[in-house]
């Protein structure tokens, strides 16, 4: 079993969950079988592009979202992650900065 299809399996069960659906229902909107939509949450199987499509749609993001795998990190996590790529890369920090002028 993959990585990717566990973690993709996992994203899309926690955007299920967040938005109160049952795999019932998410099937339903998808047009597949509950027990195939159990296979994807599981990373048993994985989906094809059009079903990929479907299930951020009927989860109301866009379908590159469902790989989004690392957004529970600590916020010391993420500034350690940002200083340490900023560190050594003198256009990164730039471009770093003008984005943080941008949203403060």
């Amino acid at each position: 079993m993959s990585d990717l299809k566990v973690c993709l399996g996992k994203k899309i069960k926690r955007l299920r969950e967040s938005k109160n659906y049952t795999q019932e229902y998410l099937s339903e909107l998808v047009g597949i079988e509950q027990a195939t939509l159990s296979n994807i949450e599981r990373g048993k199987s994985h989906p094809t592009v059009d079903t990929l499509q479907k299930i951020a749609a009927s989860l109301e993001v866009e379908p590159y979202v469902l790989y989004m795998f690392e957004e529970n990190k600590s916020t010391q996590s993420i500034i350690d992650e940002i200083s340490n790529a900023i560190k050594d890369d003198e256009a990164l920090a730039k471009l770093v900065y003008k984005f943080f002028l941008c949203v403060r």
